[in-house]
């Protein structure tokens, strides 16, 4: 694992049994393996790519006590999967176990399209990269304009 996590705890039986059930099919070896060390867990900023032209990071693991009630907020969720991470702008990533366990990418704005990211959660795991926001560099006058919310403008012109 390339990245480094943070406030991870570990999944409760119960928890895993319930979404088991729910899911109807046993889940994959890896993925208990890291809910039983790092359930819940945030990643330092990181980015991975969903094909040639997009790219998104992992903002938090799902805990799974959670994963329940986060599967309704999936459009087209196939039978069998569920969603174990918050991905970068409201989208998921989230293992279709009648497909083996392998790993897809669901952006909310293109529900219909699921990008496959990975053959197993391991090998998801493995496509997170470390980020670093200070290797961003901007060219002279390469933003033209910015919008900031006016009151989160007065929360910080008041510090």
């Amino acid at each position: 694992m390339k990245i480094k996590l943070n406030e991870g705890s570990h999944a409760s039986d119960f928890d895993i049994d319930t979404l088991q059930k729910k899911v109807g099919v046993p889940l994959t070896p890896e993925f208990l393996e890291f809910v039983r060390n790092n359930d819940g867990s945030k990643p330092e900023t990181n980015i991975f790519k969903v094909n040639e032209s997009i790219e998104s990071g992992v903002n938090g693991f799902i805990p799974v006590r959670l994963i329940i009630r986060e599967m309704s907020n999936i459009e087209n969720l196939p039978e069998n999967a569920f969603p174990v991470a918050w991905a970068e702008g409201g989208n998921y990533i989230f293992i279709d176990q009648g497909i083996g366990g392998s790993v897809y990418f669901w952006d909310h704005e293109q529900p219909e399209n699921i990008f496959k990211l990975a053959d197993g959660f391991s090998q998801f795991i493995d496509l997170i990269d470390p980020f670093d926001t200070g290797s961003i560099k901007l060219k002279p006058n390469q933003v033209k304009k910015a919008w900031i919310d006016p009151d989160f403008l007065k929360t910080i012109q008041s510090t």
